[in-house]
């Protein structure tokens, strides 16, 4: 009886009191810290970020990291570049910690059931683990969507709007959370100048942030990139990220709420409308942009409000379990083990331990490849590694006598080690690496590249003579 009443006060726990906060606190910071060290993420994308801070902090040149621009992140980043990943990851962190007790703060005052589970669900869900401790934009963009959401239930509407455009300059994607916010105001019993304030400061805010991008690109910066994953995919993501045994207890949920779905649709408390329409706007959100499994991660905390809203106790309680533990230890691990085989493992190290050994493998991999020996005066493709190599290459840069990095967003742009006259692209046509050897240029490539290269320009390197660079 006693374990029963535990395990109860544990799910309603107030995460807020003291001393709950400090170990909340202690034990957020704690599994995280070995992470901020292990370079700016495994995203190449957090490298690029990286590479713009650089770029503004030490030659005053903006360039985004990639289009249409996240120049929230890229600006603040640029005041701690000069420390390395460490502090970089570090703000994430902070970020992300304190979205963690806003959230608490908003589950408590919207009187939401398991409030105690579904803050440690919330903190420590591997997806959200993993990128609270790396230079990528996405926690940024959540955090300030939920900080908005904090000052709107706290009637601070302009500050509540100035958060919702400090989200959209983090990530541009979560501009549609614009829609169910307006809504949830409009639900509310406040007045049309309040929406207006709202709307108008997230709008001057985004504006402003944006105006960087837009005097270095013009509207060039507007720009949708075609789907990079499918369905089958995101599938995959789901269950790499969440696990095998979490999903088809979250499968159950689905097939077991209808009934509390039924009575979330037609007898809706406060905020049940403004979490389904969160959600829709978010799988929207992703559907026109799938481009990463990790753009659905603003769905997460609305996700979590769901299920506790419609879910049997019995199966939320193990749905959350599932998911912390997948962090740590995977059941019925499912890997790609390359040339479209996949490999299943009954046990195996879990999605956090996963990315911990992958990111020391990467900084690795990328010292070995800017240290290769190869032959002066040539190409080297590198294809996805070129953010991570213009960084920690010593003798590379875009410039000569000066280390500055490159605008990822313009193909032709690459970096190069001036000493030796090695050129480090991307990826190149083959009218380019024609004129290039010609020109007594050598060709070499790293693993991924051919394939990719056949991809993309329709030809075979290994057919013109470019060599494998082997890690």
């Amino acid at each position: 009886m006693s374990q029963v009443c535990w395990a109860e006060r544990f799910l309603e726990l107030d995460w807020l009191k003291r001393p709950n906060i400090f170990f909340l606190i202690f034990l957020f910071i704690f599994v995280r810290v070995p992470m901020l060290f292990l370079g700016f993420g495994l995203d190449p994308d957090a490298w690029r970020v990286a590479n713009s801070a650089f770029d503004l902090r030490y030659h005053f040149v903006y360039h985004t990291s990639r289009f249409p621009g996240y120049p929230l992140p890229e600006f603040i980043d640029s005041l701690l570049i000069n420390f390395g990943w460490t502090a970089t990851n570090s703000l994430t962190m902070l970020l992300s910690l304190l979205s963690v007790l806003t959230f608490a703060y908003l589950l408590k005052e919207n009187k939401t059931s398991n409030k105690g589970l579904l803050t440690v669900t919330y903190a420590f869900t591997p997806l959200l683990l993993i990128n609270s401790t790396n230079s990528m934009d996405y926690m940024w963009g959540l955090s300030f969507v939920i900080f908005s959401w904090y000052f709107i239930v706290r009637r601070r509407f302009i500050i509540g709007g100035i958060m919702m455009g400090l989200a959209v300059s983090a990530r541009p994607q979560v501009t549609l959370f614009l829609i169910p916010f307006v809504f949830l105001l409009g639900r509310s019993d406040v007045r049309k100048r309040h929406i207006i304030q709202f709307v108008l400061a997230s709008l001057v805010i985004s504006i402003i942030a944006f105006m960087p991008v837009y005097m270095t690109y013009g509207f060039g910066f507007i720009h949708h990139y075609p789907p990079r994953t499918t369905w089958l995919q995101t599938g995959y993501g789901a269950i790499k990220h969440f696990g095998l045994p979490g999903l088809v207890v979250l499968i159950l949920i689905g097939v077991t709420s209808l009934k509390g779905f039924r009575v979330m649709m037609f007898k809706p408390t406060k905020n049940d409308l403004f979490i389904l329409l969160s959600l829709i706007i978010a799988f929207l959100s992703f559907a026109v942009t799938p481009y990463h499994f990790e753009y659905l991660i603003p769905m997460i905390p609305f996700g979590l409000v769901f299920i506790s809203r419609v879910a049997k106790k019995p199966l939320l309680i193990l749905f959350c379990c599932f998911v912390l533990l997948h962090g740590f230890l995977t059941f019925a691990s499912i890997q790609h083990a390359g040339e479209g085989h996949i490999s299943i493992r009954a046990v195996d190290d879990g999605a956090v331990i996963k990315n911990i050994t992958a990111r020391r493998k990467q900084i690795a991999d990328a010292t070995k490849i800017t240290e290769a020996d190869v032959a002066a005066h040539s190409v080297i493709l590198v294809g996805p590694w070129l953010p991570m190599i213009a960084y920690l290459g010593n003798d590379i840069s875009s410039t000569e006598g000066t280390k500055k990095l490159y605008d990822s967003n313009i193909q032709e742009q690459g970096v190069w080690n001036f000493r030796h006259q090695l050129w480090y692209r991307y990826l190149i046509d083959l009218d380019e690496l024609t004129l290039l050897l010609s020109n007594n240029f050598g060709a070499y490539y790293v693993n991924g590249v051919r394939e990719y290269t056949r991809e993309i320009y329709g030809y075979d390197l290994n057919d013109h003579g470019a060599i494998l660079l082997e890690l």
